[in-house]
């Protein structure tokens, strides 16, 4: 920081902010946090579990034993599957163990505030701490029984250790290789902000030997002590045959391809910061980001898509200004936003995972001091609308997750439920896309079947399938979600619609559910579908 910046931020502390510890400050804080617990805790069962929660009930073990072998070959880590299976053991309800997302949410609040206060100033972390706390991405993570809210509180409290390390003769070494031990053993993801880390301490490195050996030694202490984790990591590797995905869009086929026609498009890095700050409940949800694509989905939601560009642009450039009032600062904004991205970015474009906001989550928090600076910085009635605007915005995306069925996940738990109430003997369910999640809540005897993206490539295959599945039954129940992943092209609606005849239909968030009485025997009839 230069002396100019420390001038003033004491100047302003002094003027502005009673002393830390005991004033106004510390109780907007304890305020913000309370706040932030209550938005998380807020109708946390409400939303049916998803697939990518089912995975953690599984790596958990949750009604079985958690094996050491099964915890560290955990490759999404192992320290949130830990801290699920300690929890079922009280109550496996769906509130109890999303809870435990909820609670690292809520602590991440305070750690924003001490993040922007000692980078920035006071007031700089205050208005961060409020950013964070109306987040609807941090909401969302911290209502998801998936170790994100985990790794972003780690990210957050490793970057604040890390900067009082470089930037101080005196630093909190053992609390730091603490810190990013458990982030290490919280999410895979964690590796990118450790390199990272090392990207922003290289010229400390290189000017301080004492600083340099201490470094290495604490990362040494780090590796030791997460090494069971990093065979695990190895395991899945050799397994997995991740080395064997290795490509890219232009060279790999379709079939090679892990979803859609490509893992990565460039929009996607925008994107990415601008759900960091909004979510996904502030212009196009899911469905229509997936039914209509990315150009006319963000089309249909123009002026508030618009609205929140503007005000995301201006305060990012006002805060990436005010940081690069001083290199160290710079340094550090650089480096924990360029290598997390690089590193997404290429490991999509290789063809190893596909792009998704949530791997670069360990960003979340200084792009939130970032904007928090920038708002800061801004001419007082600027910085007023700017800050209400995006503090606004994020409400409205709030109150969408909360509200809104168009952004909530997939209600196949009300699917469920419907189907079983209504069910009878000679039935039978097709669950194209939403299986897993479809098995964990249903508790009848109904058979089902399934058909894979890769199986309704023609009008004669999905013809061929459905007819083989339903064989010897009455009645078909379907369960349409998410089905352009499965069936872009609508030949399941399409074959079933010619073919048999439609009882009855119910819509959930996300879900539709359609019986039909299946005729006998003779050939289908003709399909509209071209393709075949």
């Amino acid at each position: 920081m230069s002396r100019n910046d420390r001038r003033r931020s004491a100047r302003d502390r002094a003027d502005s902010w009673p002393r830390a510890g005991g004033g106004s400050v510390t109780w907007w804080v304890v305020a913000l946090t309370i706040a932030a617990g209550m938005l998380r805790f807020y109708r946390i069962g409400w939303q049916s579990l998803w697939v990518d929660e089912l995975w953690t009930l599984k790596a958990a073990a949750v009604g079985g034993t958690l094996t050491a072998s099964s915890l560290f070959t955990n490759v999404q880590g192992p320290a949130h599957a830990a801290l699920v299976h300690l929890v079922s053991a009280v109550s496996s309800s769906e509130v109890a163990l999303r809870g435990i997302s909820a609670v690292f949410g809520t602590l991440t609040v305070p750690v924003i505030y001490l993040l922007g206060a000692e980078i920035v100033d006071r007031r700089t972390g205050l208005i961060a701490a409020v950013l964070a706390t109306v987040s609807p991405f941090l909401i969302w993570y911290s209502q998801e029984l998936r170790n994100y809210a985990m790794l972003v509180f780690f990210a957050a409290a490793a970057t604040l250790l890390v900067w009082r390390l470089v930037s101080s003769r005196m630093g909190p070494w053992v609390s730091y290789g603490a810190t990013i031990a458990l982030a290490a053993v919280s999410n895979l993801s964690s590796v990118f902000l450790a390199a990272a880390h090392w990207v922003f301490a290289l010229p400390r490195m290189r000017d301080d030997r004492r600083f340099l050996l201490r470094w290495v030694l604490t990362f040494a202490v780090v590796l030791v002590v997460i090494s069971p984790w990093i065979w695990g990591v190895s395991h899945w590797v050799r397994v997995d045959r991740v080395g064997e995905r290795v490509t890219t869009p232009a060279t790999a086929g379709e079939q090679e391809l892990l979803r859609g026609e490509t893992t990565f498009t460039p929009m996607a890095v925008p994107y990415s910061v601008y759900a960091m700050v909004y979510g996904y409940s502030v212009g196009p949800s899911s469905a229509e980001l997936h039914t209509l694509g990315p150009a006319a989905a963000f089309r249909a939601h123009g002026p508030v898509v618009l609205a929140a560009l503007v005000l995301l642009v201006v305060a990012g450039l006002s805060g990436i200004a005010a940081f690069a009032r001083d290199r160290l600062r710079l340094r550090l904004l650089l480096s924990v936003a360029i290598v997390p991205m690089a590193a997404v970015t290429l490991l999509a474009m290789l063809n190893i995972k596909v792009f998704n906001a949530r791997y670069v989550a360990v960003m979340v928090p200084i792009v939130l001091v970032v904007l928090a600076a920038g708002i800061r910085r801004l001419p007082v009635p600027g910085a007023w609308v700017v800050g209400a605007g995006i503090v606004g915005l994020s409400l409205v995306g709030a109150a969408n997750y909360y509200w809104e069925p168009d952004y909530w996940r997939e209600d196949v738990r009300s699917a469920v439920r419907y189907i079983e109430s209504a069910e009878r003997d000679g039935d039978v369910v097709l669950v194209p896309v939403v299986t897993d999640v479809f098995d964990h809540y249903y508790g009848g005897e109904t058979p089902r079947f399934l058909l894979y993206p890769g199986q309704c490539g023609s009008d004669a295959e999905v013809a061929g399938r459905i007819d083989a599945g339903v064989e010897g039954h009455e009645r078909l129940w379907l369960i349409r979600s998410r089905l352009w992943h499965a069936d872009p092209d609508d030949r399941i609606d399409s074959y079933l619609g010619a073919r048999h005849e439609l009882l009855q239909t119910a819509s959930f968030p996300g879900v539709a559910v359609e019986l039909y009485e299946l005729r006998d025997n003779g050939p289908p009839a003709e399909t509209t579908v071209d393709g075949g």
